[in-house]
């Protein structure tokens, strides 16, 4: 079965409120291209994240709005920031590493939130269980081509919401 892999090193989910902050009062986000998972969409909007030792400009806002501000950036993104960020699942942002997030309206630090996603799969559950797939478990995945390799230990995310 083939499956699309699509490549993201670096972008930023915001709250409502820190969005507020960031960008002003019921601002909203202003989708640019929808990415392969449903309802979800790259934002014309970009932040800079900041620690005392380096900066990255232009970063990328996936929208909507979420729960809980997260930032996932790369091992090189880390070693940019000089920061340790840990390697987990979306979502999974406790005890993380923090920065400062600015914006044209404000700026506001982080104490937790950024990590480097691990890989991981989307998957819708009909198509989940015609594979035997389960949410959660790890797999590999071979990719083909001159260049061919085997991803190991990816993460397949179940959800109703999911594409895969």
């Amino acid at each position: 079965m083939k499956i699309k892999i699509e490549i993201s090193a670096r972008h930023c989910h915001l709250s409502k409120q820190d969005m507020e902050r960031l960008f002003g009062k019921s601002y909203q986000l202003k989708p640019v291209k929808a990415l392969s998972q449903p309802g979800q969409f790259i934002a014309q909007e970009t932040i800079d994240i900041k620690t005392p030792d380096g900066c990255i400009n232009n970063v990328r806002i996936l929208g909507p709005a979420r729960g809980t501000t997260q930032v996932e950036i790369s091992r090189t993104n880390a070693r940019q920031l000089n920061i340790n960020p840990p390697v987990r699942q979306s979502g999974s942002i406790k005890k993380s590493a923090g920065v400062e997030l600015i914006g044209p309206n404000g700026k506001i630090k982080i104490k937790e939130g950024v990590i480097v996603a691990e890989r991981h799969i989307h998957c819708d559950m009909a198509t989940a269980k015609k594979l035997g797939l389960k949410n959660n478990q790890r797999i590999s995945v071979k990719t083909n081509g001159v260049r061919s390799l085997t991803f190991n230990n990816v993460v397949v995310r179940i959800h109703k919401d999911f594409s895969l």
